[in-house]
C-alpha cells in the first residue's frame, strides 16, 4: 500500500471536521478535493527524497488530561459525523441519522442534533446518549451549551463513574461540567439486570439531588433509604460523598444491643475542619445506662516546610451513668511531632500521651465499647528528645493511673512506680577501625503512691537512680560466619528519701562488668524435600557471657523482670531487663538453626532450631521473692517453621525440662489458606509447672469461609476485595477458650452475605472482663456499596478479631474518565 493510500482517510477526516467547525459545509468537498491532492503531491514528493537521520519514534505528550479547564474548552474543535448535514454558514447545523458531537470530554449521540454556532446550543432527540467526562446520561430530548456544558435532560438515566452510581430521574439540570441537580430521582450502585419488572435490591430516592463531582460531594432533598423496596430510614436532608473522601456532615446512624447498657443507639456527626483536622461527634443513647457523648479531634501536618506532627485528643462524658449512679468520663490525648527540625543543629522532637478515667471501674463498664478506658494500667508520659549525629538524649515524665478490682482484692494490683522525671543521653559509633561503641546514660527519679515507705518495705521506697553503661565489641564477620568479643561496664547509684527496711542504707551504688563472646558458622548444602529441590543451611551459635556477682538482692527493683524465655533472650548478656538487676553469669549457650530455602526464590521454606544453656555456677542475684538459679543444663528449647505450601503454615515452640521429664511450655499454631477468602487458624498454647501440673492451657480458632461451599458454587475471579461472586454466605469466627476452667475467654461469630451492590453483617461478641463478668453484644449491619453503612461496626469487629480476614469490598482505586470512554 502507498504511504498516499494511507494518508487518505486522514484527509477525508480532517475536512470533514474542521470543516464544519468553519461552518464551511457547502464548500467541503471542494476542499477535500483540493487537500487530498495536495497531500497526495506531497507524499509523492516525499518518495522523491533521500531519507537520512534517525528513524522518527513517537513521542509521550500530555495532551490527554483528566480535567479540562474553562478556557482551554473554549479552543477545543468540535467534530461532528452524520448521515445527512446541512445548514447555513456560522449559524446554524442540522444533523439527521446515527449523529455524533465531540468536543474535549463531551460526547453526544441521537437520531437528531440541531447544533447553534452562535449560542454554542446542542438540541439532540431520539436515543440521547452523553458521555461528560466518564459520567454517561442516557434520554429523550437534551438541550445543552457544549463550553458551559449547561442544560437540562427530561426523563434521564445516568452512570456517574466515580463511584460506579446509576440512576433515574424526571430531569437533569447541568449546571458546569462539574455539577448537575436532579429532579425526583432515584440511585443505586445495583448493577441492571435482564427484565422490564427489574428493581435494584436497594435505592436512594429523593425529590432533589444534586452533584459536585469535581469536588466528589452529594446533597439530597426529601430523601430516603429504601431496601428491598422498604424504606430504611428517611433522610429529609443529607450531604454524602460521591468517593471515599471526608465530607462534614452526619455519619450513617448504629443500633445494637449491649449486655450492659441494652438497646444503643448512635448518632455520629463529622465536621471536617480543614484538610488536616478534623472531628467527630459521637453521641449514644442506652436504654439502661443513659446518654454518652463522645468527642474526638483529630490533626496532622506532614508538608513542608512546617515541622511534621500529628495527634489526637477523645473526651467521652456521661452526666449520669444509670449503672453505677455517678458521672463518668475519659479523657485520652495523645502527640508526636518535631516542633523544631533544625534545633541547635539537632532535631528537637515532642511526644506526649495522656490517659485518665473518672473511677476504678471504668474498665469493667466501658470495655465492650468504643471509649478510652479498656486497660487497668493507664500510662500518662511526655517526652522531649534531641539527637544530632551519633548522639541522642531526651527527657521524659511518666505518671500512672492504675485502676483496681473493688470486687475482688485478689485482683488487686501494685501500682507501678511513676518517672519524674527521666533523662536519658545516649553516643553511639559503629565501625571505628573495625570497633563499635556505645555509651549510655540515665537519671531518674521514682515515686509510688503505694501504702507504706522504704521504712517497713524496700520495694516501696522513692528514690533517684543514675545509669551508666559503656559497650565496645568488635565484630569479624566472613560470608561463612561470625566472630564477636564484646564488653560491658554498668554502673549504677542510688539515693532513697528514707533509709532501707533491709540494710538501713539511704544510697547504694554498684557496678558489674560483662564480657560476652559470640560465634556462629553457616553451611549450607543442595537437598530434595518433598520432591522438591531446596537450599538447606546448618547454623551452629555458641555464647559464652561472663558477669561477676555483686550484691544487688537488697535493693528496691523500679524497672527489672525476667526475660522470656525465647530464642532472642537465651544469646543475651543478661537474663533480666532494665537496670536494677544485672545478673552474675558464667554462661554457655549453644543452639543451632535449620532453614529450607527455595533456590529460585529465596523464600525460606522451612526452620528448625534448638537451644540450650549450661550454667556454670548458681546465679544469686534474683528478683524480689524468687529463689537462685541453680547451677547445671536449662530448660531445652526448641522451635518449627514450617511454610512448605501456599496454603499451610505452621509454627511451634516448646520448652522441655530435662530433670522433670515434662514440657514447661508448648505452642503450636497453624493455618490452612486454600485460596481467597479461605482461612482457617488454630492456635495452642500450654504451661505446666516442673511437677507436670497445668497452669493454664487456650485453643484460640478462627476462620473465615464462604458457606456457599455447600452448594458446589464456582468462584468468581473479580479481583482482590471484590468477593467470590453475588448471591454467596460467609462465615468468620474467633475464639479463645480457657481449657483449663472450661471457660470461653472470648468469643466473636459472626455471617456475612454478599448481595453484589449490598453486604449483610450479624456478629455476636462476647468478652470475660473479670472473674464472674462477661460483657456481650449483638450487632447488624448493612453496606451499600458505593454509598454508605447502616447499623452497627460489625466490620469493625470482624477486622479487629478474625485472623487474616478479607474485605469483601475494599475501596476502589478514583477510575478515570479513560476507563468509560466512548
Amino acid at each position: 500500500m502507498l504511504l498516499s493510500d494511507f494518508y487518505r482517510p486522514f484527509c477525508l477526516l480532517y475536512v470533514a471536521f474542521y470543516g464544519v467547525k468553519c461552518a464551511l459545509v457547502r464548500l467541503a468537498p471542494y476542499l477535500t478535493l483540493g487537500l487530498c491532492l495536495h497531500s497526495v503531491f506531497f507524499v509523492h514528493s516525499l518518495h522523491a527524497q533521500t531519507v537520512t537521520g534517525p528513524p522518527m519514534v513517537l513521542k509521550p505528550s500530555s495532551l490527554l488530561q483528566e480535567t479540562i479547564s474553562g478556557s482551554v474548552r473554549k479552543e477545543l474543535p468540535t467534530y461532528l459525523q452524520s448521515d445527512r448535514i446541512s445548514g447555513e454558514t456560522n449559524l446554524q447545523i442540522f444533523l439527521d441519522g446515527q449523529t455524533v458531537i465531540r468536543r474535549g470530554d463531551v460526547l453526544i449521540k441521537a437520531d437528531q442534533i440541531d447544533y447553534d454556532q452562535v449560542l454554542d446550543l446542542a438540541k439532540a432527540r431520539g436515543n440521547v446518549f452523553i458521555n461528560a467526562a466518564g459520567n454517561t446520561y442516557q434520554g429523550t430530548a437534551i438541550e445543552v451549551q457544549l463550553d458551559a456544558f449547561e442544560g437540562f435532560f427530561t426523563q434521564p438515566e445516568f452512570f456517574i463513574n466515580r463511584n460506579k452510581m446509576r440512576g433515574k430521574g424526571e430531569r437533569i439540570d447541568f449546571i458546569d461540567p462539574g455539577n448537575f441537580v436532579l429532579h425526583k430521582g432515584e440511585m443505586t450502585t445495583c448493577k441492571r439486570k435482564p427484565g422490564p419488572n427489574w428493581m435494584p435490591d436497594w435505592f436512594f430516592k429523593a425529590e432533589k439531588i444534586s452533584f459536585d463531582t469535581e469536588h466528589n460531594l452529594g446533597n439530597a432533598q426529601g430523601a430516603s433509604l429504601r431496601f428491598k423496596n422498604v424504606p430504611v430510614m428517611p433522610l429529609p436532608a443529607i450531604d454524602f460523598a460521591l468517593n471515599s473522601a471526608r465530607k462534614s456532615g452526619l455519619l450513617p446512624p448504629t443500633v445494637g444491643v449491649d449486655s450492659a447498657g441494652g438497646l444503643e443507639f448512635i448518632q455520629p456527626y463529622y465536621w471536617n475542619l480543614a484538610p488536616n483536622r478534623d472531628m467527630t461527634f459521637t453521641p449514644t443513647i442506652w436504654t439502661s445506662r443513659g446518654v454518652r457523648l463522645l468527642t474526638e479531634f483529630r490533626y496532622l501536618e506532614a508538608i513542608t516546610p512546617q515541622p511534621p506532627f500529628q495527634g489526637v485528643m477523645r473526651f467521652d462524658y456521661m452526666a449520669n451513668d444509670n449503672l453505677r449512679d455517678s458521672r463518668r468520663w475519659a479523657f485520652q490525648t495523645s502527640h508526636n511531632g518535631m516542633p523544631y527540625p533544625a534545633f541547635a543543629g539537632g532535631a528537637l522532637g515532642l511526644s506526649y500521651n495522656i490517659n485518665r478515667v473518672s473511677d476504678d471501674n471504668y474498665w469493667k463498664d466501658f470495655t465492650s465499647t468504643d471509649s478510652l478506658g479498656v486497660t487497668r494500667l493507664l500510662s500518662n508520659d511526655m517526652n522531649v528528645s534531641w539527637g544530632k549525629g551519633f548522639f541522642t538524649s531526651n527527657v521524659a515524665v511518666q505518671k500512672w493511673q492504675t485502676l483496681q478490682d473493688l470486687a475482688s482484692t485478689s485482683n488487686y494490683i501494685s501500682p507501678p512506680f511513676d518517672r519524674a522525671p527521666q533523662m536519658n543521653v545516649k553516643y553511639s559509633r559503629a565501625n571505628i577501625s573495625g570497633f563499635d561503641f556505645m555509651l549510655d546514660g540515665q537519671f531518674s527519679r521514682f515515686e509510688t503512691v503505694r501504702l507504706n515507705n522504704c521504712l517497713t518495705n524496700y520495694l516501696n521506697c522513692n528514690a533517684q537512680r543514675a545509669v551508666g553503661q559503656a559497650q565496645v565489641s568488635r565484630p569479624f564477620v566472613s560470608p561463612f560466619g561470625y566472630f564477636t568479643p564484646k564488653f560491658i561496664m554498668n554502673s549504677r547509684s542510688y539515693q532513697f528519701d528514707d533509709a532501707l527496711s533491709t540494710s538501713g542504707q539511704t544510697s547504694a551504688s554498684v557496678s558489674v562488668p560483662t564480657f560476652s563472646l559470640d560465634s556462629g558458622v553457616v553451611f549450607e548444602r543442595s537437598s530434595q524435600f518433598l520432591g522438591r529441590a531446596w537450599t538447606q543451611t546448618f547454623e551452629p551459635r555458641a555464647f559464652y557471657v561472663y558477669s561477676p556477682y555483686r550484691s544487688q538482692n537488697f535493693l528496691p527493683n523500679y524497672d527489672s523482670g525476667a526475660n522470656a524465655y525465647n530464642f532472642a533472650s537465651i544469646f543475651s548478656e543478661n537474663v533480666f531487663g532494665g537496670y536494677d538487676r544485672i545478673a552474675d553469669s558464667n554462661l554457655v549457650t549453644v543452639g543451632a538453626t535449620s532453614r529450607f530455602i527455595d533456590p529460585n526464590t529465596g523464600a525460606e521454606g522451612a526452620r528448625l532450631g534448638l537451644a540450650q544453656r549450661l550454667r556454670v555456677k548458681e546465679q544469686l542475684v534474683t528478683l524480689p521473692g524468687e529463689s537462685a538459679a541453680k547451677a547445671g543444663l536449662s530448660d531445652v528449647l526448641g522451635g518449627a517453621t514450617l511454610n512448605l505450601s501456599p496454603k499451610w503454615a505452621l509454627d511451634s515452640t516448646m520448652q522441655y525440662n530435662p530433670d522433670s521429664g515434662h514440657f514447661l511450655s508448648q505452642a503450636l499454631g497453624g493455618r490452612y489458606t486454600p485460596g481467597s477468602y479461605r482461612v482457617v487458624s488454630a492456635s495452642f498454647r500450654n504451661q505446666t509447672n516442673t511437677s507436670g501440673v497445668p497452669q493454664s492451657r487456650f485453643v484460640n480458632v478462627g476462620w473465615q469461609w464462604p458457606i456457599s461451599d455447600a452448594w458446589k458454587l464456582k468462584d468468581e475471579d473479580l479481583g482482590e476485595g471484590r468477593g467470590l461472586g453475588e448471591g454467596r454466605w460467609y462465615t468468620v469466627a474467633r475464639m479463645n477458650m480457657d481449657t483449663l476452667r472450661n471457660q470461653m475467654v472470648e468469643s466473636v461469630i459472626g455471617f456475612e452475605y454478599d448481595g453484589g451492590c449490598w453486604l449483610g453483617r450479624v456478629v455476636k461478641e462476647r468478652f470475660q472482663i473479670a472473674e464472674n463478668l462477661a460483657r456481650q453484644k449483638l450487632l447488624f449491619q448493612l453496606e451499600f456499596v458505593g454509598f454508605s453503612r447502616v447499623g452497627t461496626n460489625a466490620l469493625g469487629s470482624i477486622r479487629n478479631n478474625v485472623p487474616r480476614y478479607q474485605h469483601l469490598r475494599l475501596p476502589a482505586t478514583t477510575p478515570n474518565r479513560f476507563g468509560n470512554y466512548d
